[in-house]
């Protein structure tokens, strides 16, 4: 399929399941010389972007949340679905191994490292849906639930 010129396309995206410890997880470089993610933590509903990293803070202590990592061509336009909301403003992040991984408090891997065409810089926005409850979730701390998706465009 081919796109016409100028429009803005979703070139591709991976999602995870991420464990979230004191309202934090974090869409980090992988490689390992990389300073400590969570050195700096956002307020709130909120993200930082320091240290090759993307530290993202939830209304929820304690979750396993949904997060989609999208990468697009050039700067998406609105909102990624009914419910979600921008979280923070949009900022600029580098990756300089280029592998990019979702990780908890723990710095614990969720799901598999993503390799980027290039280190960036990056344009990065973060958008966070309503809380949502699991039924079948049987510890009571993880029944509730948030959804994330963090945008990345040069």
């Amino acid at each position: 399929m081919q796109r016409e010129e100028g429009t803005v396309g979703l070139l591709d995206s991976f999602e995870a399941v991420v464990l979230v410890g004191r309202h934090l997880f974090a869409l980090i470089d992988n490689d390992p010389g990389n300073e400590e993610p969570f050195a700096r933590i956002p307020g709130n509903s909120a993200f930082l972007v320091h240290e090759d990293s993307v530290v993202v803070a939830s209304d929820l202590e304690d979750q396993l949340a949904k997060v989609r990592v999208e990468i697009w061509d050039s700067a998406p336009d609105g909102s990624v679905g009914d419910g979600f909301r921008a979280v923070g403003e949009v900022a600029s992040v580098s990756f300089q191994s280029g592998r990019i991984q979702l990780v908890n408090l723990m710095r614990e891997p969720a799901g598999d490292e993503y390799a980027l065409t290039s280190p960036g810089p990056y344009r990065v926005r973060v958008w966070a849906g309503p809380q949502e409850e699991d039924a079948q979730e049987e510890l009571e701390a993880y029944r509730f639930f948030e959804r994330f998706v963090i945008q990345l465009s040069p």
